[in-house]
């Protein structure tokens, strides 16, 4: 039987901020938010932004129950080997003992995991189970969430993994004060006071007092200071009224806070860029949340970095792909939408603007059910050029609009001074969006342990800028840093002479710093030039110099799954949604050559351009990007694993063979024995498309082989359709349908086998009713040294550099054309015949 009891609306605490009273719950919502909720609820009109609050509770409920009808969490990880080495299982159920030290293993933290908000956490579990309290007053919610307290109050010292990080707070620290201290604000009049008396000595001891006592030693910057911040808020805010150093922790917590803010861009954007700028902007949000509904709303939300947050979400939000580019450690993906979302409640209309088209103002999650307010929030109208340059924080974007098929190249310049400890090695890099695919690639986050994969995606051999001397012995190095041929810094570029206009974009960044110590420099200039000709042209300008002879290369990456194909100057790269064209003029004919890097193959190709020995030179490059029809790029296998994504685990990965013995068609099929999946690269897709898959497949085993069509939304899938089962040792094709559901991005198909035998998969089909036509191919030759002639779209366009000498004068069809300077562009004529 469900027992729901009624929550006090009445119950008040005295508190210190402004002398005045405080009522619980104070932390983001108050007494008179509950009858609201609860009429939310039991809403089944649509407000102003599409949503039914009672569907959209009925969803947050659901996944309440689940956690009422589980057993105690349990967390089990399988704990990286360094260098490779092979990892060992860490697991933990909870209880009043404290998780199990990892002495040999402190290098990873497992603790992390635990209380981070994912798809089942500690905190994730509290947050779930408190809110559906609130909403319901039903006692079988507050018993699971109580009894997850009790046991970490229960805990022996404070809330950090001690082997990891030995005593200090860390993340987990600022995660798990957070959500105690919700739980204790929102159920105090349901706890004894016994309980109550436990839990704030929890709060103090192991969350509270220890912040407060270190959180100065740590670099402002870092997200680290922000969710350690916001725990110490969080927690003060729990006991004021009750402990009487609760104002004096309030109090350090915003200044802690203050600094993090005061520590990102000057002109704007995040220092650690998209993905752990998002993470520090959760805490952001929460506390300028908190502090509004305890009467220090003033304390950060008038802050410049607020002011400035909308823009430059704006100015990195691919129309395409609908994910904001991110260099270093992270990837693309839907940032800052919590603190935008903030910033709009308080009448932000670019902020607005930026959550609806991220799907930021639903009531799908906690905090979007208690905050999204229709009339509060007023979307605006969006910069009409939405190009933008960060240089504090060395983003800058080059794009032609808010077109879902247009392009956007995100350019990375910077910092010029702060070294970001979740940055790499990659100044001067970019990466490039066109028909809804990141056709120009960055590698992502890195890998932390296996050396291949960490000096591919830390270093400068993986990302899109120039390399010195590219030999054989650099490539079997797994260094992360070559000095003379690697950059060796993590800041050191400075952006220049931005301007973005309705036909063209320009920026120019200084990168020689970064490759450069203190004494005897390498590089005495690496400038990159970057002029867009709006659609969908980018001519790339490298003027580099040396005190000796260098051959330099420039990289370029393309996303895994996709191919280069060389044919003299020029490269193609091929991949599901887009294509792109390049060509390479030098002093003297460049040498290109495609690989992958060995043991890294499942991040995607690389192109190198390499010059003669030189110190000095000047270097174009011309990248036209176009509409691709094809949607899986290896279907055969033919291509070894290229385009799909096998299981990557320890003891696992070997279960994955290309066989060049057995294949229904061609030279080559994809086995797995005894356990494994591949998985097909993730596609942009529209909903309401109908999607078609076939392929061949046998098994040696009756059960154990499934297929299933995955759909992603913000980088993580939240649906899928089971197709039919390989069942028999004969080649047999099988098919397989559906209509892609509201909300979809992107898909994926998974080929898998888990049983004991082995199972093959070949001649993989990936077909939809979407019209995709492919665009038609750009013209580009050099007319004259230094002179290029881009005919595309219907349009000529002559771009002339100016060399090492920075000046040029052509003749070209019966005009004179002089340069002084470095680039200059001009149109030739419109809607000429293509050629």
């Amino acid at each position: 039987m469900t027992t729901t009891r009624a929550i006090s609306l009445a119950t008040t605490l005295v508190a210190t901020v402004s002398g005045a009273a405080l009522p619980r719950p104070r932390i983001w919502i108050t007494p008179k938010d509950i009858p609201r909720l609860r009429a939310m609820a039991a809403s089944g009109t649509a407000d102003a932004f599409g949503n039914v609050p009672s569907k959209a509770w009925a969803k947050l409920k659901a996944q309440a129950d689940r956690f009422v009808k589980a057993p105690p969490y349990s967390y089990k990880v399988t704990i990286p080997g360094q260098e490779g080495a092979a990892g060992k299982v860490w697991r933990y159920t909870l209880s009043d003992e404290r998780p199990p030290d990892h002495a040999d293993s402190k290098h990873y933290p497992p603790w992390t995991a635990m209380f981070q908000e994912r798809s089942d956490s500690l905190t994730t579990r509290l947050r779930l189970l408190t809110f559906a309290y609130v909403v319901t007053g039903e006692d079988a919610y507050f018993e699971r969430a109580r009894k997850i307290v009790l046991h970490l109050s229960a805990w022996d010292g404070i809330w950090t993994d001690l082997t990891y990080g030995g005593a200090k707070p860390c993340l987990d620290t600022g995660h798990a004060t957070i959500w105690v201290s919700v739980f204790y604000d929102w159920c105090r009049d349901r706890l004894t006071d016994g309980e109550a008396a436990t839990i704030r000595q929890a709060l103090v001891d192991k969350g509270v007092g220890p912040i407060d006592g270190m959180i100065d030693s740590i670099s402002p910057y870092h997200n680290y200071t922000a969710v350690i911040a916001n725990g110490l808020a969080f927690g003060a805010a729990a006991l004021l009224g009750e402990d009487e150093r609760a104002e004096g922790w309030l109090n350090h917590a915003i200044v802690r806070m203050r600094l993090n803010m005061d520590a990102q861009g000057e002109d704007g954007g995040a220092l650690e860029g998209p993905m752990y700028g998002t993470y520090a902007a959760n805490q952001q949000a929460d506390m300028v949340w908190l502090l509004g509904g305890i009467g220090k709303a003033d304390e950060l939300s008038k802050h410049r970095y607020l002011a400035t947050l909308p823009r430059y979400c704006i100015t990195l939000l691919d129309p395409g792909t609908r994910q904001q580019p991110c260099f270093g450690d992270g990837g693309p993906g839907v940032g800052f939408v919590n603190l935008t979302r903030v910033l709009a409640l308080q009448g932000s209309g670019d902020a607005a603007w930026y959550c609806r088209e991220v799907a930021g103002l639903s009531l799908d999650s906690v905090r979007q059910f208690l905050s999204v307010d229709p009339t509060r929030i007023r979307p605006g109208t969006p910069p009409a050029r939405p190009s933008g340059c960060y240089q504090s924080v060395g983003y800058a974007t080059l794009r032609d609009g808010y077109k879902t098929d247009s392009a956007l190249l995100a350019f990375k310049c910077g910092p010029p001074k702060t070294a970001v400890g979740h940055n790499h090695y990659d100044q001067g890099s970019f990466m490039l969006s066109y028909n809804g695919e990141w056709i120009g690639w960055d590698p992502g986050y890195r890998s932390y342990f296996d050396p291949p994969r960490r000096r591919y995606t830390v270093g400068t051999i993986g990302h899109s800028t120039v390399l010195l001397d590219l030999d054989e012995e650099y490539l079997a190095s797994h260094a992360v840093t070559t000095p003379g041929k690697d950059q060796i810094r993590l800041n050191g570029g400075q952006m220049h002479d931005f301007r973005t206009g309705e036909a063209v974009d320009y920026i120019r960044g200084e990168l020689a710093a970064a490759y450069n110590a203190d004494k005897a420099p390498v590089l005495t200039r690496f400038n990159r030039e970057i002029l867009f000709l709006k659609p969908r042209v980018f001519v790339i300008r490298d003027d580099l110099r040396a005190p000796e002879p260098h051959a330099y290369s420039v990289m370029l990456h393309g996303p895994g799954g996709s191919e280069f194909s060389i044919n003299g100057a020029k490269a193609s790269l091929m991949s599901t949604r887009a294509a792109m064209d390049a060509w390479f003029f030098g002093p003297a004919a460049p040498v290109l050559q495609t690989a992958s890097f060995p043991k890294a193959e499942t991040y995607g190709p690389y192109l190198a351009v390499t010059s003669p020995k030189l110190r000095e030179a000047e270097m174009l490059t011309v990248l036209v990007p176009r509409r691709e029809t094809r949607m899986v790029p290896n279907p055969g296998f033919e291509g070894g694993m290229r385009g799909w994504r096998p299981r990557n685990m320890p003891g696992v990965m070997k279960n994955h063979v290309i066989d060049q013995e057995v294949s229904h068609s061609g030279k080559a099929s994809a086995r797995i024995d005894n356990g494994g999946y591949y998985y097909s690269p993730q596609t942009n897709v529209k909903p309401g498309t109908k999607l078609t898959m076939r392929w061949w497949a046998k098994c040696t085993a009756a059960e154990g082989a499934s297929t299933i069509l995955y759909y992603w939304k913000g980088g993580k899938s939240f649906a899928r359709k089971l197709g039919p089962p390989a069942n028999t040792d004969e080649w047999q094709q099988y098919e397989m349908t559906d209509v892609v559901p509201e909300g979809t991005e992107q898909f994926c198909l998974a080929l898998q086998f888990a049983g004991k035998g082995q199972c093959w998969y070949d001649d993989v089909a990936m077909l939809s009713d979407e019209k995709r036509e492919a665009s038609d191919p750009a013209v580009v030759r050099q007319v004259a040294p230094g002179a290029l002639e881009i005919a595309v779209d219907g349009t000529r366009h002559l771009v002339l550099s100016g060399g090492l000498a920075e000046k040029r004068t052509i003749q070209y069809e019966g005009h004179s054309y002089a340069l002084q300077g470095r680039m200059g562009w001009v149109q030739l004529d419109g809607k000429a015949p293509v050629g």
